[in-house]
């Protein structure tokens, strides 16, 4: 008998969860069933270690090995969602949930920074403002001049004092939109981009968290709203 895909699959067995941890991307391709050989390209892999990857963590309950069709076996995501115990990925663990996802999310943004970096026109992508209760910070716009790509690299991160109810609430509010456009019906036209939240105690660079004022880093390649150059 077949097994089928679940709605919630829980992780409770640390080699599952770390499983799970490294190879996400390669798992997204199996929401609906696939055989390795058909997406081995596209995950950059030969067939023989896609079907190698496919079968290890068949073997570890994630993936579902389905019956041959037309002489290829196929797999398929166990679940659409998996929860998992933050004790199995804890952040000293090279490859826990944070740890990792960092290490990615920087190393990713990096590689996209210095692509828009390449093709900017001028010096204008970094602005740094600073403010209190008596001067307020000026505002800050992005660059009046079209983007010279279709996928700029853009960062926006602010520092300031914020009371622990005022903190999640705006932390919610910048996943809220997250969470909308991922509720959004998803289509095959453009390219695959990440956008993050992040918010943390703390001042980046600094041990303490005794800054009075605030201070805002635009590092944006975005360019004016509606105006992209192709």
């Amino acid at each position: 008998m077949t097994a089928t895909q679940q709605t919630q699959f829980r992780i409770t067995d640390a080699a599952q969860a770390r499983a799970l941890r490294q190879q996400h991307h390669f798992l997204a391709r199996f929401l609906t069933p696939h055989s390795p050989s058909d997406i081995a390209v596209s995950v950059g892999m030969a067939p023989n270690l896609a079907h190698h990857h496919a079968r290890k963590l068949a073997g570890l309950g994630l993936l579902i090995r389905l019956e041959r069709k037309a002489g290829k076996v196929a797999y398929q995501l166990a679940a659409r969602e998996f929860v998992v115990a933050s004790r199995l990925l804890p952040p000293e663990d090279g490859l826990g949930n944070g740890t990792a996802d960092m290490r990615e999310l920087s190393a990713a943004f990096l590689h996209a920074y210095e692509r828009s970096w390449g093709v900017m026109q001028g010096d204008e992508d970094g602005t740094f403002s600073f403010g209190d209760h008596i001067i307020p910070a000026p505002p800050i716009s992005l660059l009046d001049k079209p983007a010279v790509e279709p996928y700029p690299t853009h960062f926006d991160a602010l520092t300031l004092r914020l009371t622990p109810e005022r903190y999640a609430r705006l932390a919610r509010a910048l996943s809220n939109l997250i969470a909308e456009v991922a509720a959004e019906p998803l289509t095959n036209e453009g390219q695959a981009c990440t956008l993050a939240v992040l918010a943390f105690e703390g001042v980046p660079g600094e041990a303490g968290g005794e800054m009075r004022g605030m201070s805002r880093r635009l590092n944006s390649f975005l360019g004016a709203e509606g105006a992209t150059q192709h």
